[in-house]
Protein backbone atom coordinates (compact mmCIF):
# COMPACT_ATOMS: atom_id res chain seq x y z
CA UNK A 1 0.00 0.00 0.00
CA UNK A 2 2.82 2.66 0.71
CA UNK A 3 4.53 1.61 -2.57
CA UNK A 4 1.25 2.39 -4.13
CA UNK A 5 0.61 5.71 -2.05
CA UNK A 6 4.48 6.89 -3.22
CA UNK A 7 3.27 6.15 -7.28
CA UNK A 8 0.25 8.37 -7.02
CA UNK A 9 2.64 10.90 -4.92
CA UNK A 10 5.02 11.38 -8.19
CA UNK A 11 2.50 11.24 -10.77
CA UNK A 12 0.72 14.16 -9.51
CA UNK A 13 4.17 15.72 -8.57
CA UNK A 14 4.95 15.10 -11.84
CA UNK A 15 1.57 17.30 -13.79
CA UNK A 16 1.96 19.59 -11.55
CA UNK A 17 5.79 20.80 -12.47
CA UNK A 18 4.02 20.13 -16.53
CA UNK A 19 1.55 22.82 -15.99
CA UNK A 20 3.94 25.20 -14.30
CA UNK A 21 6.37 24.64 -17.30
CA UNK A 22 3.88 25.11 -20.34
CA UNK A 23 2.01 28.12 -18.46
CA UNK A 24 5.58 29.74 -18.62
CA UNK A 25 6.41 29.11 -21.61
CA UNK A 26 3.57 30.02 -23.45
CA UNK A 27 3.68 33.34 -21.29
CA UNK A 28 7.36 34.03 -23.13
CA UNK A 29 6.54 32.99 -26.80
CA UNK A 30 7.00 35.74 -29.18
CA UNK A 31 2.95 35.46 -30.33
CA UNK A 32 1.82 35.32 -27.05
CA UNK A 33 3.72 38.12 -26.43
CA UNK A 34 2.52 39.88 -30.22
CA UNK A 35 -1.11 39.15 -28.56
CA UNK A 36 -0.30 40.77 -25.18
CA UNK A 37 1.37 43.46 -26.54
CA UNK A 38 4.62 42.13 -25.18
CA UNK A 39 8.05 42.72 -25.87
CA UNK A 40 9.54 40.68 -28.81
CA UNK A 41 13.26 39.81 -28.98
CA UNK A 42 15.30 41.34 -31.57
CA UNK A 43 18.78 41.75 -32.70
CA UNK A 44 21.00 43.99 -33.79
CA UNK A 45 23.75 43.08 -36.97
CA UNK A 46 25.35 45.29 -39.05
CA UNK A 47 24.83 44.46 -43.28
CA UNK A 48 26.38 45.11 -46.61
CA UNK A 49 24.83 44.96 -49.83
CA UNK A 50 25.42 42.06 -52.14
CA UNK A 51 27.62 43.07 -55.22
CA UNK A 52 29.32 41.37 -58.00
CA UNK A 53 32.61 40.94 -58.59
CA UNK A 54 35.60 40.07 -61.52
CA UNK A 55 36.37 36.33 -60.26
CA UNK A 56 38.69 34.09 -62.35
CA UNK A 57 39.35 30.67 -60.24
CA UNK A 58 43.33 29.80 -59.95
CA UNK A 59 45.47 27.35 -58.55
CA UNK A 60 48.77 27.83 -56.71
CA UNK A 61 51.71 25.72 -57.76
CA UNK A 62 55.64 25.77 -56.89
CA UNK A 63 57.88 27.27 -59.39
CA UNK A 64 61.62 27.32 -60.00
CA UNK A 65 63.44 29.96 -61.15
CA UNK A 66 66.02 29.87 -63.91
CA UNK A 67 68.37 31.41 -66.13
CA UNK A 68 67.97 31.65 -69.64
CA UNK A 69 72.29 31.68 -69.87
CA UNK A 70 73.20 29.54 -66.98
CA UNK A 71 75.91 26.85 -67.10
CA UNK A 72 78.96 25.53 -64.93
CA UNK A 73 82.15 26.33 -67.15
CA UNK A 74 84.10 22.85 -67.52
CA UNK A 75 87.78 22.46 -69.11
CA UNK A 76 88.24 19.90 -71.85
CA UNK A 77 91.93 19.47 -71.86
CA UNK A 78 93.75 18.71 -68.54
CA UNK A 79 96.99 21.22 -68.09
CA UNK A 80 98.55 23.91 -65.07
CA UNK A 81 97.17 26.44 -64.68
CA UNK A 82 99.21 29.37 -66.45
CA UNK A 83 96.79 32.60 -66.17
CA UNK A 84 93.68 32.73 -64.14
CA UNK A 85 91.61 35.85 -65.14
CA UNK A 86 88.11 35.35 -63.43
CA UNK A 87 87.16 36.56 -59.61
CA UNK A 88 83.98 35.21 -57.89
CA UNK A 89 81.32 37.57 -58.08
CA UNK A 90 82.53 39.85 -61.08
CA UNK A 91 81.06 40.63 -64.38
CA UNK A 92 82.77 39.16 -67.47
CA UNK A 93 82.44 40.22 -71.24
CA UNK A 94 81.38 37.47 -74.18
CA UNK A 95 84.53 36.28 -75.21
CA UNK A 96 86.90 37.73 -72.46
CA UNK A 97 89.63 35.36 -71.23
CA UNK A 98 89.21 33.13 -68.41
CA UNK A 99 91.82 31.00 -67.81
CA UNK A 100 94.80 29.53 -69.66
CA UNK A 101 96.81 26.35 -69.40
CA UNK A 102 100.32 25.41 -70.46
CA UNK A 103 100.68 24.83 -74.08
CA UNK A 104 104.48 24.38 -73.62
CA UNK A 105 104.55 20.74 -75.27
CA UNK A 106 101.72 21.77 -77.83
CA UNK A 107 104.22 24.64 -78.93
CA UNK A 108 107.22 22.61 -78.89
CA UNK A 109 104.82 19.58 -81.16
CA UNK A 110 103.43 22.73 -83.41
CA UNK A 111 107.11 23.91 -84.72
CA UNK A 112 107.92 20.52 -85.53
CA UNK A 113 104.49 19.63 -87.38
CA UNK A 114 104.81 22.73 -89.11
CA UNK A 115 108.66 21.89 -90.08
CA UNK A 116 106.88 18.68 -91.84
CA UNK A 117 104.14 21.03 -93.48
CA UNK A 118 107.09 23.06 -95.13
CA UNK A 119 108.69 20.17 -96.29
CA UNK A 120 106.24 18.03 -97.48
CA UNK A 121 105.36 21.27 -99.67
CA UNK A 122 108.83 21.48 -100.78
CA UNK A 123 109.20 17.85 -101.93
CA UNK A 124 105.48 17.82 -103.63
CA UNK A 125 106.24 20.46 -105.77
CA UNK A 126 109.88 18.89 -106.79
CA UNK A 127 107.88 15.78 -107.72
CA UNK A 128 105.42 17.15 -109.69
CA UNK A 129 108.24 19.34 -111.57
CA UNK A 130 109.93 15.72 -112.35
CA UNK A 131 106.89 14.02 -113.64
CA UNK A 132 105.95 16.60 -115.70
CA UNK A 133 109.61 15.14 -117.27
CA UNK A 134 108.59 11.76 -116.63
CA UNK A 135 111.79 11.26 -114.66
CA UNK A 136 109.93 9.87 -111.66
CA UNK A 137 106.33 7.56 -111.44
CA UNK A 138 102.96 9.58 -110.39
CA UNK A 139 102.55 7.28 -107.62
CA UNK A 140 105.54 9.06 -105.61
CA UNK A 141 103.62 12.30 -106.18
CA UNK A 142 100.47 10.78 -104.81
CA UNK A 143 102.54 9.74 -101.48
CA UNK A 144 103.68 13.18 -101.31
CA UNK A 145 100.22 14.76 -101.60
CA UNK A 146 99.66 12.40 -98.95
CA UNK A 147 102.47 13.24 -96.30
CA UNK A 148 101.27 16.97 -97.19
CA UNK A 149 98.06 16.31 -96.02
CA UNK A 150 99.04 14.59 -92.73
CA UNK A 151 101.09 17.36 -91.83
CA UNK A 152 99.10 20.00 -92.39
CA UNK A 153 96.29 18.24 -90.08
CA UNK A 154 98.64 17.58 -86.78
CA UNK A 155 98.99 21.35 -87.51
CA UNK A 156 95.32 22.01 -87.31
CA UNK A 157 94.68 20.05 -84.34
CA UNK A 158 98.16 21.09 -82.71
CA UNK A 159 96.13 25.01 -82.77
CA UNK A 160 92.79 22.72 -81.75
CA UNK A 161 94.35 21.95 -78.73
CA UNK A 162 96.43 25.40 -77.91
CA UNK A 163 92.76 27.12 -78.50
CA UNK A 164 91.25 25.21 -76.45
CA UNK A 165 93.40 25.63 -73.34
CA UNK A 166 92.23 28.98 -74.13
CA UNK A 167 88.73 29.28 -71.99
CA UNK A 168 86.99 32.38 -72.53
CA UNK A 169 83.08 33.30 -71.59
CA UNK A 170 80.65 32.16 -73.43
CA UNK A 171 78.19 35.21 -72.91
CA UNK A 172 77.83 38.19 -70.67
CA UNK A 173 77.70 36.54 -67.35
CA UNK A 174 78.40 36.87 -63.31
CA UNK A 175 81.37 34.08 -62.38
CA UNK A 176 80.44 32.01 -59.38
CA UNK A 177 82.42 31.48 -55.92
CA UNK A 178 85.88 29.11 -57.02
CA UNK A 179 89.04 28.29 -55.25
CA UNK A 180 91.06 27.96 -58.45
CA UNK A 181 94.60 29.14 -57.95
CA UNK A 182 97.13 29.83 -60.72
CA UNK A 183 99.74 26.77 -61.06
CA UNK A 184 97.24 24.49 -60.15
CA UNK A 185 96.83 21.61 -62.17
CA UNK A 186 93.66 20.51 -63.56
CA UNK A 187 92.27 17.33 -64.58
CA UNK A 188 90.18 17.06 -67.67
CA UNK A 189 86.28 17.49 -67.53
CA UNK A 190 87.45 19.72 -64.18
CA UNK A 191 84.69 22.31 -62.57
CA UNK A 192 85.96 25.91 -62.79
CA UNK A 193 82.77 27.93 -61.94
CA UNK A 194 79.50 28.81 -62.64
CA UNK A 195 78.49 31.53 -64.77
CA UNK A 196 75.15 32.76 -64.94
CA UNK A 197 73.91 35.46 -68.10
CA UNK A 198 73.19 39.18 -67.29
CA UNK A 199 69.80 39.87 -68.99
CA UNK A 200 67.15 41.92 -68.16
CA UNK A 201 64.75 38.96 -67.32
CA UNK A 202 64.22 35.52 -65.73
CA UNK A 203 62.13 32.48 -66.14
CA UNK A 204 59.73 30.26 -63.96
CA UNK A 205 59.03 27.12 -64.65
CA UNK A 206 56.08 25.36 -62.74
CA UNK A 207 53.88 22.22 -63.82
CA UNK A 208 49.65 22.21 -63.66
CA UNK A 209 48.06 18.45 -63.89
CA UNK A 210 46.65 17.57 -67.12
CA UNK A 211 42.51 17.93 -65.35
CA UNK A 212 43.50 21.49 -65.83
CA UNK A 213 43.01 23.35 -69.40
CA UNK A 214 46.19 24.33 -71.27
CA UNK A 215 47.20 27.44 -70.77
CA UNK A 216 47.64 30.27 -73.65
CA UNK A 217 51.05 31.85 -75.37
CA UNK A 218 51.55 34.95 -73.72
CA UNK A 219 48.64 33.97 -70.56
CA UNK A 220 49.96 36.01 -67.31
CA UNK A 221 50.45 34.43 -64.42
CA UNK A 222 51.77 35.63 -60.86
CA UNK A 223 54.05 34.73 -58.66
CA UNK A 224 54.81 35.25 -55.03
CA UNK A 225 58.65 35.52 -53.71
CA UNK A 226 60.04 34.46 -50.42
CA UNK A 227 60.53 38.34 -49.76
CA UNK A 228 56.95 39.16 -50.14
CA UNK A 229 57.01 40.33 -53.72
CA UNK A 230 54.15 39.98 -56.65
CA UNK A 231 55.09 39.81 -59.92
CA UNK A 232 53.65 38.65 -63.09
CA UNK A 233 55.05 36.62 -65.59
CA UNK A 234 53.96 35.60 -69.48
CA UNK A 235 53.97 32.08 -70.74
CA UNK A 236 56.36 31.57 -73.45
CA UNK A 237 56.96 28.19 -73.79
CA UNK A 238 54.93 24.82 -73.29
CA UNK A 239 56.07 21.58 -73.00
CA UNK A 240 54.69 19.76 -76.07
CA UNK A 241 54.53 16.33 -73.93
CA UNK A 242 53.15 15.56 -70.35
CA UNK A 243 55.63 13.99 -67.73
CA UNK A 244 55.65 9.92 -68.03
CA UNK A 245 54.87 9.81 -64.28
CA UNK A 246 52.84 12.74 -62.49
CA UNK A 247 50.95 13.71 -65.93
CA UNK A 248 51.76 17.40 -65.84
CA UNK A 249 52.24 19.78 -68.45
CA UNK A 250 55.43 22.02 -67.81
CA UNK A 251 55.02 25.29 -68.35
CA UNK A 252 58.05 28.47 -68.81
CA UNK A 253 56.88 32.36 -68.10
CA UNK A 254 58.98 35.11 -68.53
CA UNK A 255 59.33 38.07 -66.68
CA UNK A 256 61.46 41.12 -65.85
CA UNK A 257 64.16 41.09 -63.12
CA UNK A 258 64.24 44.70 -62.62
CA UNK A 259 65.07 45.53 -58.81
CA UNK A 260 62.93 42.41 -57.65
CA UNK A 261 66.30 40.90 -56.12
CA UNK A 262 65.13 37.18 -57.30
CA UNK A 263 67.80 35.19 -57.74
CA UNK A 264 68.08 31.54 -60.76
CA UNK A 265 66.79 28.23 -58.60
CA UNK A 266 64.67 30.13 -56.17
CA UNK A 267 61.08 28.62 -55.63
CA UNK A 268 58.11 30.74 -55.56
CA UNK A 269 54.56 30.31 -54.97
CA UNK A 270 53.11 30.52 -59.00
CA UNK A 271 49.72 31.37 -59.19
CA UNK A 272 47.91 30.34 -62.72
CA UNK A 273 44.49 30.58 -63.84
CA UNK A 274 42.43 27.27 -64.36
CA UNK A 275 38.72 29.06 -65.44
CA UNK A 276 37.20 31.78 -67.72
CA UNK A 277 37.04 35.52 -66.08
CA UNK A 278 33.26 36.24 -64.66
CA UNK A 279 31.30 37.84 -62.74
CA UNK A 280 30.42 36.31 -58.92
CA UNK A 281 28.86 37.98 -55.94
CA UNK A 282 31.11 38.09 -53.57
CA UNK A 283 30.65 38.56 -49.42
CA UNK A 284 32.18 39.80 -46.52
CA UNK A 285 33.52 36.28 -44.60
CA UNK A 286 32.07 37.40 -41.65
CA UNK A 287 28.14 37.33 -43.20
CA UNK A 288 28.44 33.51 -43.99
CA UNK A 289 27.45 30.99 -41.37
CA UNK A 290 27.66 27.39 -41.32
CA UNK A 291 26.06 24.11 -39.70
CA UNK A 292 25.09 21.00 -40.20
CA UNK A 293 23.22 21.67 -43.64
CA UNK A 294 25.81 23.80 -45.19
CA UNK A 295 26.79 27.25 -45.55
CA UNK A 296 24.36 29.72 -45.28
CA UNK A 297 23.62 34.13 -44.99
CA UNK A 298 20.65 35.78 -43.61
CA UNK A 299 18.78 38.19 -46.17
CA UNK A 300 17.16 41.24 -44.55
CA UNK A 301 13.92 42.27 -45.38
CA UNK A 302 12.17 45.60 -44.53
CA UNK A 303 9.16 45.07 -42.84
CA UNK A 304 6.25 47.23 -43.46
CA UNK A 305 5.95 49.88 -41.03
CA UNK A 306 8.41 48.34 -38.85
CA UNK A 307 9.97 52.06 -37.99
CA UNK A 308 13.38 50.76 -39.89
CA UNK A 309 13.12 47.15 -38.70
CA UNK A 310 14.01 43.78 -40.54
CA UNK A 311 13.01 40.14 -40.88
CA UNK A 312 16.33 37.93 -41.45
CA UNK A 313 15.23 35.03 -43.38
CA UNK A 314 17.92 32.19 -43.63
CA UNK A 315 19.55 31.66 -47.26
CA UNK A 316 21.19 28.59 -48.45
CA UNK A 317 24.49 29.57 -50.65
CA UNK A 318 27.14 27.91 -52.57
CA UNK A 319 30.63 28.53 -52.18
CA UNK A 320 33.24 29.08 -55.41
CA UNK A 321 36.22 30.39 -53.47
CA UNK A 322 37.15 31.41 -50.15
CA UNK A 323 39.93 33.54 -48.46
CA UNK A 324 40.80 35.49 -45.55
CA UNK A 325 38.05 37.84 -45.99
CA UNK A 326 35.68 37.14 -48.89
CA UNK A 327 33.51 34.54 -50.34
CA UNK A 328 32.99 34.62 -53.66
CA UNK A 329 29.54 32.63 -54.55
CA UNK A 330 28.45 29.63 -56.84
CA UNK A 331 24.84 30.19 -55.66
CA UNK A 332 22.34 31.70 -53.72
CA UNK A 333 22.15 35.67 -53.97
CA UNK A 334 21.61 38.55 -55.84
CA UNK A 335 23.05 41.25 -56.87
CA UNK A 336 21.64 44.33 -54.02
CA UNK A 337 20.47 42.23 -51.65
CA UNK A 338 20.94 43.42 -47.95
CA UNK A 339 22.53 40.36 -46.03
CA UNK A 340 23.66 40.47 -41.95
CA UNK A 341 27.66 40.81 -41.36
CA UNK A 342 28.54 41.42 -38.32
CA UNK A 343 26.48 39.92 -35.55
CA UNK A 344 24.67 37.21 -38.09
CA UNK A 345 25.69 34.39 -35.72
CA UNK A 346 22.68 36.31 -33.46
CA UNK A 347 19.95 35.68 -35.90
CA UNK A 348 17.52 32.47 -36.53
CA UNK A 349 15.12 32.84 -39.62
CA UNK A 350 12.19 35.18 -39.27
CA UNK A 351 13.88 37.11 -36.46
CA UNK A 352 13.36 40.80 -35.76
CA UNK A 353 16.69 42.75 -36.82
CA UNK A 354 17.67 46.32 -36.87
CA UNK A 355 21.17 47.73 -38.99
CA UNK A 356 23.90 49.25 -36.86
CA UNK A 357 25.11 50.84 -39.31
CA UNK A 358 24.04 52.20 -42.64
CA UNK A 359 24.09 49.78 -45.72
CA UNK A 360 27.79 49.22 -47.46
CA UNK A 361 27.23 49.90 -51.59
CA UNK A 362 30.05 48.57 -53.94
CA UNK A 363 31.04 52.30 -54.50
CA UNK A 364 31.69 52.78 -50.40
Amino acid sequence: MKIKAWIITLIVIALVLFGLYSYKKNLMSPSAEASAGGFEPAATVEATETKMSVFQNTVQVTGNIKAPQQLILKNELAGKITGLFLTSGEVVKKGQTLLTLDTSNEQASLIAAKARVTLSEQTLKRYKNLVARNEISAELVDKATSDLAIATSEVMSLNTRIDKKTITAPFDAVVGLHDLTQGQYLDGNSQIADLVGVTDHLWVEFSLPQSFSELAMNETVMMNSSNGLALSANIIAVEPVLTSQSRHLKYRAQFSVKNNGIKPNSLVNVVAPISDVENRITIPDIALTHDQFGDYVFILTPEEGGQGSYRAQRKQVTIALKNETDVVLKSGLEEGQTIATLGAFKLHDGMKVFIAKAVKTAEQ
